[in-house]
């Protein structure tokens, strides 16, 4: 036999064999049976009988379907393969919850190629006894979770600590106190490389009750990334329990990241506590570079529907684009605009740079755009459509910082002064702007896969 065969059949016969081990631990706490060795005919009865197997790639974790199974699954140093991943789901269409009390329903801790998908994760609540996430991912690689619910925890539903190459589909966060959705490094950098974020709905996370010296109750929250991209994604009623004043939470937002992209999301109705700031649709915070906001909708927030933020300590915010978005009735309560320039004086010598916002149609009863010492260098607004519902206000609001970026042919119209048959107020900062009446439709209902569409047709509208 030649050495080339032997070798081809050597690596045949490994391959079989690793494959021929894999194996499929079943958790069932039905079976009634003496014995319980994890096979479909014996399952475990408990995820606590899973401590003592050593999962090999390509094994897969399967729960009994529509079961309530208490505890945790927890795998540290899982390195399972691009083919061979290892699998934690259910082992039907109806999906088996692990209720896990006080603690993390499921902890990743420096893994490779997990799957975790169709499954409920619950905790005892936020404020009853929790002290953990629903999926905690910590310092793992190549970890794809979908078609997943998460509620009842402290602090995120799914949370990411470093690692990196993580997608997250089809999930629905809800209930939970720190952030729905959070993505974040140990380091301050922006080491956090390839994440996905789609399709998923972030609900009702109000803020978590032992955090007092910084914001929570966001819906998808992306930090310290390179390469993320958030898109079809829905957040709405968050924040509203933060224990404090000061900064607060968003819908769906990003700060020190390098090319962020947050795409066809529709964020609504988020709010802030009493005497806390923000609460808005989204934003672009401090460190925010080379990324891109476009074909997003916020609508009914209590802040501003589109925040620029550069805060103190915070890396250079450059090279970002802002476009074919829509704000309709944002900044309720806070920011009183559908956009909202913020840069902390602090940072005045690191502002908010070489940043163009375009296309953008916003409908706000307040201002179209509030600066707040609003520190800039080629910063642009051009081509957008500015409408003014209500009397008494401008388009443009805030400090001396307002006359630092340059406003090229944006559209601006003023339903009142429509009505009282009055002259359009005028925008003296743009040399090139169009006065002309804005038609828009006030949206009942939003698919969340014709977002792209739907903003679109509002954009372009004209009665």
């Amino acid at each position: 036999m030649s050495r080339l065969v032997y070798l081809l059949l050597f690596v045949w016969g490994s391959t079989f064999l690793q494959l021929a081990q894999a194996r499929v631990y079943h958790v069932n706490q039905s079976n009634s049976k003496s014995l319980a060795d994890g096979s479909l005919e014996h399952p475990f009865r408990t995820l606590d009988a899973l401590q003592s197997v050593c999962l090999q790639p390509g094994d897969s974790i399967v729960l009994s379907s529509n079961q309530v199974l208490k505890g945790t699954i927890h795998l540290a140093g899982m390195k399972a393969m691009s083919d061979r991943p290892v699998v934690v789901t259910s082992d039907g269409e109806r999906k088996a919850e692990i209720y896990s009390e006080e603690a993390s329903a499921i902890i990743l801790d420096d893994c490779a190629h997990i799957h975790i998908n169709n499954v409920v994760v619950r905790g005892k609540g936020r404020k009853d006894g929790n002290k953990g996430s629903g999926i905690e991912i910590n310092d793992s690689r190549y970890i794809k979770i979908d078609s997943v619910e998460a509620s009842g925890y402290l602090m995120n539903g799914i949370g990411v600590i470093g690692g990196g190459d993580i997608r997250i589909t089809h999930a629905y966060v809800h209930d939970n106190g720190y952030n729905g959705i959070e993505v974040t490094s140990r380091q301050n950098d922006k080491s956090v490389h390839n994440i996905y974020i789609g399709y998923c709905v972030a609900e009702n996370n109000p803020g978590c009750p032992i955090i007092l010296d910084n914001h929570s109750g966001s819906g998808i929250l992306v930090g310290h990334a390179t390469n993320a991209l958030v898109e079809y994604c829905e957040a709405m009623e968050n924040g509203w329990d933060m224990p404090r004043p000061g900064n607060g939470p968003v819908g769906i937002w990003g700060y020190e990241c390098d090319r962020l992209t947050i795409q066809y999301c529709y964020s609504h109705d988020n709010r802030t506590s009493s005497d806390g700031l923000d609460g808005g649709g989204f934003d672009f915070d401090g460190g925010i570079t080379n990324s891109l906001m476009q074909y997003n909708l916020s609508m009914n927030n209590e802040g501003a529907g589109y925040g620029l933020f550069q805060y103190a300590g915070a890396t250079e915010w450059n090279n970002n684009v802002i476009r074919y978005n829509i704000s309709m009735n944002d900044g309720i309560k806070n920011s009183h605009a559908g956009i909202y320039v913020w840069c902390d004086p602090y940072n005045k010598d690191i502002p908010l740079r070489d940043t163009r916002v375009h296309d953008n149609l916003i409908v706000n009863s307040k201002h179209s755009i509030s600066f707040n010492t609003g520190y800039s260098a080629n910063l642009e607004f051009v081509k957008n459509k500015f409408l003014l519902t209500a009397a008494g206000v401008e388009y443009l609001q805030g400090d001396e910082t307002m006359k630092l970026p340059s406003y090229r042919g944006n559209c601006f119209w003023s339903q009142r002064a429509e009505k009282d048959r009055t002259t359009q107020p005028k925008v003296v900062l743009d040399p090139e702007a169009v006065y002309e009446k804005i038609g828009y439709t006030l949206l009942a209902g939003v698919d969340i896969h014709r977002i792209k569409e739907i903003v679109l047709d509002m954009i372009s509208n004209k009665d």
